[in-house]
């Protein structure tokens, strides 16, 4: 949205006064038409290249390190890369929320010491900083920004690096909540780089103004939105590992031993931008002029004129296709609705209703259902494993993790029968467990003792919670939060020996 729309759209005269703080004099004394009219007239002053580098300088060096953090997230991972810069308001929230999940996630599930070059070095600075205060000052920041791009250390590795020792993206990985994000979104208007407009239903969006938009995408050197980088990546024209592994080599970006295609895509989406993947860094990289005639002309767009502009014409073109989720049917839901009948291996029953053909489908089966459970009903994903010996799903929480393990029975589950397995689990675990929940169809008497006997002598919990009051608590939460994002507090696991509801509130 062009920013005189915004102007003319804005939600509210607080948002427009907030809006115009940063350039428009005594904007306090105009009425509502007047200040529109006066911000319309100083927009140029809203995307000078000089007033954008200063108004990031601001962000980036804050004294306030929650500001920073949010402020890259805010802008560079999420509304740069939304279609038209534009996200409603709640979706912006979930987005940045979920985005730090994600970066939480990363840090448990791989290491980076096959992607990032000096790592060991880059990680003792990051550690350093955070050493003296337990904070990173404003100065310390400045030096780490400038020791990772000698490095060539992207942010998104920074954030994950941060992760792992525990520090993203707040201390004890613990995740920035709505109010906080509300705080920064509220800055970000009143330095002019974000203004809330209102459609016609009332729903309020969060905006950049194109303008600005693309003034802040050439001080970070992005030009085409994350979506639409991979979409290009697609094109038979660049997917050849070969050659991405060519541009990434002369872009000095460290390539793990066997990375596959998919890695060679998302080291490029992180490292360099979409000129440089079809153009090279010299007059003789990239991919020829024929080539990229050829690709203008399989797209519908003009075939003639120079490299750079056939290179301009192909980025203009992806970046425009709109990103449009598609919902699919999950047949996960089908085991779902039949979660209690596997937990309690009702096979006859199971056979019938067509949910198994083969009695050793069941456990598995059981194991989909679960992980439903919490990523498409709690929205929280569970992390990814490898190996053989792990439990059945794995969950980051704050610092910590939360382990789980289905055991699917026609009897009642007796927690002494599993306990050496369930403590290899935990102590081989990179990160401390809080929590180790057992979810069955029933239990014996005597795994209620089972569970406080070994919390004596570890740090570990165990939960033992059945199918059915899990699915129950699946069914309460989806009921209560129809209309938002939210993830499930896995607080409401921090129980010892048998689940008890009656101390759940949500």
């Amino acid at each position: 949205m062009n920013f005189n729309a915004c102007i003319e759209n804005v939600s509210t005269f607080t948002d427009l006064k907030r809006f115009a703080n940063e350039y428009v004099i005594d904007y306090k004394r105009l009425s509502f038409d007047e200040l529109k009219a006066a911000v319309i007239k100083t927009a140029p002053q809203y995307s000078n290249d000089d007033n954008i580098q200063k108004v990031v300088r601001f962000f980036e060096l804050n004294p306030e390190r929650d500001t920073r953090v949010l402020f890259s997230i805010l802008v560079k991972s999420v509304l740069l890369n939304c279609d038209d810069f534009t996200e409603s308001v709640r979706t912006t929230e979930d987005k940045v929320i979920a985005y730090e999940q994600e970066i939480v996630d990363q840090a448990n599930e791989f290491s980076l010491k096959d992607e990032v070059d000096n790592i060991d070095f880059y990680q003792y600075v990051v550690e350093a900083a955070w050493d003296e205060n337990d904070d990173v000052s404003v100065d310390e920041q400045n030096l780490i920004n400038k020791i990772r791009t000698k490095l060539r250390v992207s942010e998104k590795h920074h954030q994950i690096l941060e992760a792992k020792i525990g520090r993203f993206p707040k201390k004890g990985n613990v995740l920035h909540t709505k109010d906080e994000i509300s705080a920064v979104r509220q800055l970000l208007q009143k330095k002019g780089i974000l203004i809330s407009v209102r459609d016609t239903n009332n729903v309020d969006y969060d905006v950049i103004p194109t303008e600005v938009a693309e003034a802040l995408r050439k001080v970070f050197h992005i030009d085409i939105k994350e979506a639409s980088f991979y979409n290009m990546l697609d094109n038979k024209f660049v997917r050849n590992k070969a050659y991405l592994t060519d541009i990434l080599s002369k872009a000095g970006v460290t390539i793990p031993k066997y990375a596959n295609l998919g890695q060679l895509k998302e080291l490029v989406v992180r490292s360099i931008a979409a000129h440089n993947l079809l153009g090279g860094f010299s007059a003789n990289d990239g991919l020829d002029k024929t080539t990229l005639s050829n690709w203008c002309g399989t797209l519908g767009l003009n075939i003639y004129g120079t490299k750079p502009e056939l290179i301009n014409r192909i980025i203009a073109y992806y970046d425009a296709i709109k990103q449009i989720q598609c919902t699919e049917e999950d047949e996960r839901e089908l085991y779902y609705h039949f979660y209690t009948d596997l937990a309690a291996r009702n096979l006859s029953e199971l056979r019938q209703q067509g949910v198994i053909s083969k009695d050793l489908e069941c456990e598995h089966k059981f194991e989909e259902a679960t992980n439903y459970i919490f990523e498409k009903i709690f929205r929280i994903k569970p992390l990814m494993m490898s190996g053989t010996e792990h439990p059945d799903g794995i969950l980051s929480f704050n610092d910590k993790l939360i382990m789980w393990d289905n055991k699917s029975k026609e009897t009642d589950v007796s927690l002494a029968d599993h306990i050496k397995q369930f403590d290899r689990y935990i102590q081989n675990s990179t990160k401390p467990v809080s929590v180790f929940m057992v979810i069955g169809p029933s239990f014996t008497e005597d795994s209620q003792k089972e569970c406080a006997k070994y919390a004596m002598t570890n740090d570990t919990i165990i939960l033992l919670i059945t199918a059915k009051e899990l699915k129950n608590l699946a069914e309460l939460w989806h009921k209560n939060h129809t209309d938002d994002a939210e993830p499930l507090p896995l607080g409401v696991f921090k129980q010892n020996g048998r689940f008890n509801p009656n101390l759940v509130q949500l």
